[in-house]
């Protein structure tokens, strides 16, 4: 079955800054497994990054409307997951990170990278 169709399938995104932290205060997010369409999505928004005539009112509303899709929690924020948090525990840059990660449906542990280098 595909990955994007198992019930409740999730997976963990780590962000580069947080990978050397410990497991148990690591600051991690969980996202949907995306399918064409959704990672069709998730790559539209990331090409609109690089616009010259979109403000950034638009393009911020754009980077957390698709968050808001395809993120589905969080632990060790330091506040619970809602969707309307997401722009006060990011900043743009993470944003893009996150989508990157996202729509390749990238999710490696931090321990399993480390094992490949």
């Amino acid at each position: 079955m595909p990955v994007f169709l198992e019930p409740d399938q999730k997976f963990p995104i780590v962000l580069e800054r947080d990978k050397d932290k410990p497991v148990e205060s690591r600051p991690t997010f969980f996202a949907k497994s995306q399918s064409m369409r959704g990672q069709r999505r998730v790559a539209d928004t990331l090409d609109r990054l690089s616009e010259k005539d979109i403000s950034n009112k638009q393009l911020f509303d754009d980077i957390v409307e698709t968050l808001s899709v395809v993120l589905v929690g969080w632990q060790h924020m330091g506040i619970p997951y809602a969707k309307e948090s997401i722009e006060d525990v990011i900043d743009y840059f993470e944003a893009r990170e996150l989508l990157r990660l996202v729509a390749y449906n990238q999710h490696v542990t931090p321990e399993e990278k480390k094992s490949s280098e």
